[in-house]
């Protein structure tokens, strides 16, 4: 048997800078410096049985949950989100009322057995952030400085038909929720995929008549 071919496989995906989001899909602004991003899929299974035997399981994915890191406390992403608001005498840290949903945008590098380095824009879709904790310390013997983590959950979006205007139906009835959409130097629009959020549609060849 030959060895398969790894060519376009990727051999690893590493670092994350440029973040940006929008709250309209149309505004896009920008992060401030990102430090990491986290995620971790909420999926739950259950198995039935019958016969005495396994049948089917079923799947729950209801998305991801996880953490925007970034090196401070961005001032205006928590203004805009309601977590932050300018007063008469300073900036106030108030009573969140609203769990806004944004999209979340950023670039990361991904690289094959070929060793060029490339990069992939992202975009989180259906995201809700809450606020960011906040631990100082001393300095010591060097500087002790501290991130900002803002647990995000990511609820995504629901896939689109041809046209990007209606949901996207399958052949069983079903619409389908996108939560990630990213973009690799060879894919239209690359250049300017996080100038403003995407709308996830399906390729004509996938849509239900």
């Amino acid at each position: 048997m030959a060895t398969p071919s790894k060519t376009g496989k990727t051999l690893i995906q590493f670092n994350c800078k440029n973040g940006v989001y929008s709250l309209d899909g149309t505004e896009v602004e920008p992060l401030t410096f990102l430090s990491s991003i986290t995620t971790d899929k909420n999926t739950t299974s259950t198995d039935l049985y019958g016969d005495g035997e396994l049948q089917v399981t079923l799947l729950n994915d209801r998305g991801s949950t996880g953490t925007l890191e970034m090196t401070a406390r961005d001032q205006e992403f928590e203004v805009a989100l309601g977590f932050m608001q300018e007063l008469s005498n300073g900036m106030g840290e108030v009573q969140v009322v609203q769990n806004k949903t944004i999209s979340i945008g950023f670039e990361t590098y991904y690289m094959g057995n070929d060793g060029a380095q490339k990069t992939k824009k992202v975009w989180f879709l259906g995201v809700n952030v809450s606020p960011a904790g906040e631990t100082l310390s001393q300095n010591t013997d060097a500087i002790n400085n501290t991130t900002a983590s803002y647990p995000i959950t990511i609820k995504g979006v629901n896939l689109k038909a041809t046209g990007g205007t209606t949901d996207y139906v399958d052949a069983n009835g079903n619409t389908k929720k996108v939560f990630k959409i990213s973009s690799v130097p060879t894919d239209a629009g690359y250049a300017t995929f996080l100038d403003s959020v995407p709308t996830p549609t399906v390729k004509a060849d996938k849509t239900k008549a």
